[in-house]
Parts: C-alpha cells; sequence; structure tokens
C-alpha cells in the first residue's frame, strides 16, 4: 500500500504573527487532508475486500465448475457501488504445484463471464490486460488439498506488472499432512497502475518437495477491482 510522507520547513527570516497564522493555517490543511485520503483509502478497500469475499463465498458454494443463470441475483444483491465492468475474476486452471507461470481462465456468471470491459485476459500468454491507469485492490486465494502422505514446504505466488515489479505475493506454508487434510490462505493489497493498458502476470514456485499437494482449482482464484476513489467505483 501507498506509504504517504510529509515533510514541512520553516523559513526561519519570517516569525512575523501573519506569517506563523498563514504556516499554522497550512499545517492543519495539510493534516486534515492526510487524514480524509487515509480514510477514504482505507474505506475503499474494506469494501472492495468484503465483496470480492461475498463473490468467493458464492462460487465456493457451487458443486461444480459450471456456473448457471442465477449469478444474475448476486450482482443484483451486491447493489450498485461495484460495477461488473470494474471486476475480474480468474480462476487456475492446473491442480499441479509446480514452478513456473501459472494459467488462469475466466468462467460463465451471469450473461457473461467473470471478467468486466475494464480487461483482457491473453490465454496464450498467461497475462491479464488492464485497460485503465488507477488504485487496484488485487487478490489470490489459494485453497490446497492433500491426497496422500503430504510432505512439508512452501508454494508461493507472486503478481508481475509490465516492467517485472511485484505487485502481489503469496507464500503458504504447507505442513506434512495425511490425505484429505484441506489447506487455504488469502492474500491482498492495494496497487497503483500509473500508466494504461498495463498488464500482470502470475509466477509460481515452490521450496521442498510438496509430494501430495494439490491445488484446488474450483476454489483457487485471483481477482481485482478498481477502487481508484468514488468516482471509480460507479465507473460505467
Amino acid at each position: 500500500m501507498p506509504f504517504l510522507e510529509m515533510s514541512a520547513s520553516a523559513d526561519v527570516e519570517s516569525q512575523s504573527p501573519a506569517a506563523r497564522s498563514r504556516g499554522r493555517c497550512l499545517d492543519t490543511f495539510l493534516t486534515v487532508s492526510v487524514i480524509a485520503l487515509f480514510i477514504l483509502f482505507v474505506g475503499a478497500g474494506v469494501g472492495a475486500l468484503c465483496f470480492a469475499q461475498h463473490i468467493e463465498k458464492k462460487i465456493d458454494a457451487r458443486p461444480t465448475r459450471d456456473l448457471d443463470g442465477s449469478a444474475d441475483a448476486l450482482v443484483a444483491s451486491t447493489g450498485n457501488a461495484y460495477k461488473m465492468q470494474n471486476f475480474v475474476y480468474l480462476r487456475a486452471t492446473e491442480s499441479e504445484l509446480k514452478s513456473g507461470v501459472m494459467a488462469w481462465e475466466t468462467f460463465a456468471y451471469g450473461k457473461g463471464q467473470t471478467i468486466g470491459s475494464l480487461y483482457s485476459y491473453d490465454i496464450k500468454q498467461n497475462v491479464l490486460n488492464i485497460k485503465e491507469k488507477g488504485s487496484y485492490f488485487l487478490y489470490v486465494q489459494l485453497n490446497f488439498t492433500c491426497t496422500g502422505q503430504c510432505t512439508s514446504g512452501k508454494f508461493t505466488v507472486s503478481f508481475y506488472n509490465k516492467h517485472n515489479s511485484e505487485e502481489l505475493s503469496c507464500t503458504v506454508s504447507l505442513p506434512e499432512w495425511k490425505k484429505e487434510t484441506p489447506h487455504s490462505q488469502t492474500c491482498w493489497r492495494v496497487a497503483t497502475f500509473p500508466e494504461s493498458e498495463s498488464r500482470l502476470m502470475a509466477k509460481s514456485w515452490i521450496e521442498g518437495t510438496l509430494n501430495n499437494w494439490k491445488l484446488v482449482m474450483n476454489d483457487s482464484g485471483f481477482g481485482m477491482f478498481l477502487v481508484d476513489g468514488l468516482g471509480a467505483l460507479l465507473h460505467t
């Protein structure tokens, strides 16, 4: 999350009452502005997280990887604060835990797909294209299952922009467990993309052997929202 720094310097040669008064007013204005921006930013992030969890619960509740037309009711129940064009949710396509570029897919959601008009996904390059600049709420949900006598290790998924800078990373420590023991983790952050036509690619790698651990594809995915101010939440 971006870190705000505020520095102020005083002119030692301007010590008149009027100058001191103006300085106090400026300090007060800057302080109030920073607090207001912080509240707005945190509020948008919390709202996006709640919506993300709401979507994930609805998706997880479905018994198969196929979604029916009842998703229209889900869209309506979330209200107008989050338009679907601002939202994308991609599902994992491989259960094997390995190092390399991760592949994702969209899927049916109501009358369309789980990808809004602000995005496009290149299945050949495994790249999510982001058409508009702004601040985005990014999150990844990873669910694992043990299919036998599982060995311990770590599994990491990191998302990189077109400049190969990391935007989100999620590391899961998987212990030695017996068959059919589940394990899950969700990671998130707010990232700013200063340029239009940005992109994200996910890469994974493992530490240890992780024998018999599998990624649950239906319950593992990556999503993001545009949360760049109140106007972005009502983007049309």
